[in-house]
């Protein structure tokens, strides 16, 4: 059986959508809208408003699908674009968030968004010059962007520039003190240069303002294996909290050097 949708009911499901969206009810508003495309399947503003709804719950996948339609359809591109990408990177597919964001960036070289989630995008692909060079455009242009600041310092750590990542991770903190993950890298900076005692102050900062932060524990018991002033016990003791708290890498520390 046919069901038909009158004109007057599908607008009242519209603007329900619409303000279910509004008041960011983002999985009730996919679902409205999943009604206004199944009758009006090329309604280019419930496809994006879908897809946003989608990518803000996570359905990556989803999304990425609504948005490739407009971007087909040649309707919201360069908004399309940008919000695919970000789904990609969602996803860990990397590449193909640089991909788009390539296209974005030769219209828009200034666009700071796109500049920032291709320097994120770079740094997951073990590209740290390339990362640094797009952050370093982000930075320059909005110099208390702490997100921006974290991620160049991240860049910088993997380049070696120890001192100059760690300037940016305290920059970054001045602004805001409460990032967790600003106080792991610090720990992760000085760890890499032996300096124990102060990779264990950061990790454990880093757990205060996260005490799920698994890799911080993982960190700590890595302090401990090296440092003269643990056992290995106390070591493989935060190992295996770390395993506990989900972290993978913890598990291959434990097999290593744990009985």
């Amino acid at each position: 059986m046919v069901i038909l949708v009158s004109g007057c009911s599908m607008d009242k499901v519209r603007e329900q959508a619409d303000e279910l969206y509004k008041e960011g009810e983002f999985k009730a508003a996919a679902a409205k809208y999943d009604r206004v495309i199944k009758m009006e399947k090329n309604n280019h503003f419930a496809l994006y408003n879908r897809g946003r709804a989608l990518e803000e719950i996570g359905e990556f996948d989803r999304a990425y699908s609504d948005f490739t339609k407009l971007i087909n359809m040649q309707k919201y591109t360069r908004k399309a674009m940008m919000a695919r990408a970000r789904c990609s990177y969602g996803m860990e597919n990397y590449k193909g968030s640089v991909m788009d964001l390539n296209v974005l960036l030769k219209g828009e070289p200034d666009n700071l968004e796109a500049l920032q989630l291709r320097g994120n995008s770079y740094l997951k692909m073990g590209e740290a010059s390339k990362a640094s060079d797009d952050l370093d455009k982000v930075v320059d242009r909005d110099p208390n962007n702490v997100h921006a600041l974290v991620s160049r310092g991240a860049a910088y750590a993997r380049m070696g520039m120890g001192p100059f990542a760690i300037d940016n991770f305290e920059r970054a903190l001045r602004i805001d003190p409460d990032i967790p993950v600003a106080y792991f890298n610090m720990g992760v900076v000085y760890l890499h240069h032996q300096y124990w005692s102060e990779a264990l102050r950061y990790f454990n900062i880093a757990l205060d303002k996260d005490p799920d932060y698994a890799q911080a524990m993982t960190r700590k018991g890595l302090v401990k294996l090296n440092s003269e002033r643990y056992s290995l016990a106390q070591a493989c003791a935060d190992f295996k909290k770390g395993q506990e708290m989900g972290d993978d890498e913890a598990a291959e520390f434990i097999s290593e050097n744990c009985r």
